[in-house]
């Protein structure tokens, strides 16, 4: 009886944990959907051509940041993305760095925010920030955002 209460329970254990890997799957499986729905949008057009300068300063003065915080755009770079095949594809994609200093936690979101408002081609991608370390700017941070638009070449 002991023997048999011990497979049972053993049992009991293994079905839970399978249970619990089935939730965790269909967890991990939504967040894929949700993720792959996020993708870069293509556009049917030539390289981007839009002055990004002029589109970082219209989202900080519609996030109220002064224009000034604005430290540079780095170089962009041009490359082909590669199909799902490996190979190379017709698409392409511009990326750039912009560089913004001496903001607040809030002023970083209202900027990302305004930003996906202000234009529909350019994607936030990574984000890097650095704490600033004087005395009168603890709460304030240095951002690199990197900006990426993904084109259809003509050929």
């Amino acid at each position: 009886m002991a023997v048999q209460v011990h497979r049972v329970s053993a049992a009991r254990l293994r079905h839970e944990a399978a249970i619990a890997a089935i939730e965790q799957l269909q967890r991990d499986a939504s967040n894929v959907i949700e993720l792959r729905a996020k993708r870069d949008i293509v556009a049917w057009r030539e390289r981007p051509k839009a002055d990004v300068l002029a589109l970082v300063n219209a989202a900080l003065v519609d996030a109220g940041i002064p224009t000034d915080r604005l430290q540079g755009i780095g170089e962009g770079v041009d490359t082909p993305v590669t199909s799902a095949r490996g190979g190379e594809s017709t698409l392409r994609r511009q990326s750039l760095a912009v560089s913004l200093e001496r903001l607040t936690p809030a002023q970083i979101g209202q900027f990302l925010e305004r930003w996906e408002s202000v234009q529909s081609q350019w994607s936030a991608g990574r984000l890097e920030l650095t704490h600033r370390r004087d005395q009168n700017d603890s709460e304030l941070y240095d951002v690199r955002l990197h900006i990426s638009a993904v084109y259809l070449e003509r050929t």
